[in-house]
């Protein structure tokens, strides 16, 4: 019973560091979308594409923390 109480304390552990995660993510989201939005002027379209470059590294970061991505998988298997 010990072992299954420490894995269940793990999940949610781990579970509640990716939901904090998740929401300072959408604060820095805010944060850099706001500050690209200043600069739409001076830099035109690519903002678009920066902030589009930033939300798919973000998301990566996100699918391999909750151990979704094949290599990771891949290695979890082994």
């Amino acid at each position: 019973a010990n072992g299954i109480s420490e894995v269940r304390n793990q999940l949610i552990a781990n579970a509640t560091s990716i939901d904090y995660a998740a929401r300072l993510w959408q604060v820095f989201h805010a944060v850099i979308a706001g500050a690209l939005d200043d600069m739409k002027m001076l830099l035109g379209d690519v903002v678009a594409q920066v902030m589009k470059t930033i939300e798919q590294h973000v998301q990566s970061f996100f699918v391999q923390a909750l151990q979704l991505d094949t290599r990771t998988l891949r290695l979890e298997a082994i």
